[in-house]
């Protein structure tokens, strides 16, 4: 077995101990000492809330095809189809993902009497077959 396969082992060993709150800890970091490997910050496991590519999107570009909308009414949306995300972390992913399809041209930030409305933009509202609208 090569070094850096043992070391690799040692160190998913390690990751696996610190998140699972197990014992043997300390043996396997005296092991990975004791081979001079490096033992970088362990970090949490990722929440299970993480949606599938092209999703958020979706759900923005859905609330967005009955009309224009305020971004606190494009957030509620996502915060309905998305349940086991809290109302906050709905309006932050919301406003990232707006910014997003903003940069690609997908949709449009106007400004008017009623303050900021997000549209679609004439080429995305025109039935572009490329952007997922199904959720």
């Amino acid at each position: 077995m090569q070094d850096k396969s043992i070391d690799g082992a040692l160190l998913a060993l390690r990751k696996q101990i610190i998140r699972g709150s197990l014992d043997g800890l300390g043996h396997v970091e005296s092991l990975l000492a004791q081979r001079s490997v490096h033992m970088p910050a362990v970090l949490p496991a990722k929440t299970e809330d993480a949606a599938r590519r092209g999703h958020m999107s979706a759900l923005v570009l859905n609330a967005l095809r009955c009309g224009p909308a305020p971004l606190r009414v494009i957030a509620a949306h996502v915060a309905t189809n998305r349940p086991e995300i809290s109302e906050r972390e709905a309006y932050v992913r919301t406003t990232q993902t707006l910014d997003r399809l903003k940069h690609r041209g997908h949709v449009v930030q106007d400004f008017g009497p009623d303050g900021c409305l997000w549209r679609m933009s004439d080429s995305t509202h025109a039935g572009r077959s490329d952007l997922p609208l199904d959720t």
